[in-house]
């Protein structure tokens, strides 16, 4: 006679419902791991203009699940989506001069092999991922203020007076995460998000208006200008009706209060007075002169403790500068859904060992991504120690960062992840 009992007797909590969230819940869900998602906010929502994914977490997202590798692939951009630019569809960016003697000049075609540079909105993304989560496992307008952990289990605190309890927990709440807040108090009192010594100006344009502004293959392929203390990204979203635009500025000090300035287009063009033609033509079409600073998380010391993980940017915020931010969100939440939907995962003990594994394998490299990334800014504004603007040398440095990047076996990380759990879980 068949059992009908459940295999799994705990539920996973996920705080946090962004794409980092969501992809978990989607991994967990279809490995038929209870779940539960409180979200802050009143519905779901992405913040953020365009978001591009790498290789590996590329090949990453049918391991979790099918249909979250068959969203993105119908929502992205590529090169191809542009009539006469088949030739770009490996193609991850071209690197260009934006000043000095060279300036509009190839620096290197960098090519992500096989898929090329892929790009989409996130708020398109984080909309289709929402069809895949049963409305019935969600709370809206839930923000944690604490979590407390007990011999029996977790007590979860909202804002609007709200408590619950849980069996596990994953954080899936951004940089200022409560949940690693209340993981990990004194780190946290230590280690807050600070200033990573760089500073943006973001948007959104007309595929129209950036051709007019730097020419038709300058609009249509991804595109870094790489100058003296700044430099500039652009790529086509939306089927190559728009093109994302980032503009980043090295900049020692940050000395506002909030993350976002308004500032003014004398800034602006002041911050990019030796950028060039082709940044210069760009900037002058921004609509809006907003300063953004880039911030980052320390490193710390674990991503689990007992009942509790963090995953994405809770546990490893970075600068954009290698575009790897939610590519490290997906690979954590392959590896997570893996071990959690391991038939030998049955009780909150069992997840304990789940976590500590997940910490082992995942953070080593989620943090020497953080390390590497704002190294990069410093490589795309040519004062890198030791590579400068020597072409050989930035062309050796680029490549070899992005292949150890791009050429992880996911699947044999979650593997090693597998093994750490079950030595840790004794079996």
């Amino acid at each position: 006679m068949s059992s009908t009992k459940p295999s799994k007797h705990f539920t996973v909590t996920i705080i946090g419902g962004g794409i980092g969230g969501l992809v978990l819940a989607v991994g967990l869900l279809r490995r038929k791991v209870p779940v539960y998602i409180y979200e802050a906010a009143p519905a779901f929502a992405e913040i953020g203009l365009g978001l591009s994914v790498g290789p590996a977490a590329h090949r990453a997202m049918p391991l979790i699940d099918p249909q979250i590798r068959e969203i993105y692939d119908s929502l992205v951009t590529t090169h191809a989506d542009s009539p006469g630019y088949e030739q770009f569809r490996q193609t991850w960016v071209e690197i260009i001069w934006a000043c000095g003697t060279r300036e509009g000049e190839t620096l290197m075609n960098l090519k992500a092999l096989p898929s090329g540079q892929t790009t989409l909105h996130r708020a398109d993304f984080l909309g289709a991922l929402v069809n895949l989560i049963p409305p019935d496992i969600v709370q809206f307008g839930k923000r944690l203020d604490s979590l407390e952990q007990t011999t029996e289990g977790l007590t979860l605190r909202f804002n609007d007076g709200m408590t619950a309890l849980a069996d596990v927990v994953v954080g899936c709440d951004g940089i200022r995460s409560k949940v690693k807040e209340s993981m990990l108090p004194e780190e946290s009192k230590n280690k807050q998000p600070h200033y990573s010594g760089m500073y943006g100006y973001r948007a959104v344009l007309d595929m129209e208006e950036v051709v007019e502004a730097v020419g038709e293959r300058r609009a249509r392929v991804s595109t870094l200008y790489v100058g003296k203390g700044a430099y500039c990204i652009s790529y086509p979203i939306m089927r190559a009706k728009k093109v994302n635009v980032g503009l980043y500025i090295l900049s020692k000090k940050w000395a506002y209060e909030t993350w976002v300035r308004p500032a003014t287009r004398e800034e602006m063009r002041r911050d990019t007075r030796n950028m060039g033609r082709h940044v210069n033509a760009l900037i002058e079409r921004m609509p809006d002169p907003s300063q953004w600073a880039i911030f980052e998380h320390p490193h710390i010391s674990t991503y689990s403790q007992s009942r509790v993980a963090i995953l994405g940017d809770a546990a490893h915020a970075s600068t954009p500068h290698q575009g790897a931010g939610a590519g490290q969100a997906i690979e954590d939440a392959h590896v997570l859904a893996e071990l959690l939907g391991d038939t030998r995962v049955t009780k909150p003990k069992d997840v304990m060992a789940a976590f500590r594994a997940y910490d082992q394998i995942r953070r080593p490299r989620s943090q020497k991504v953080v390390t590497s990334s704002k190294e990069s800014a410093y490589l795309l504004c040519l004062c890198l120690d030791g590579v400068g603007d020597d072409e050989e040398k930035l062309k050796e440095t680029w490549n070899q960062r992005l292949r150890w990047l791009w050429d992880l076996d996911i699947e044999e990380q979650a593997e090693e992840a597998r093994k750490k759990m079950v030595e840790y879980m004794g079996v």
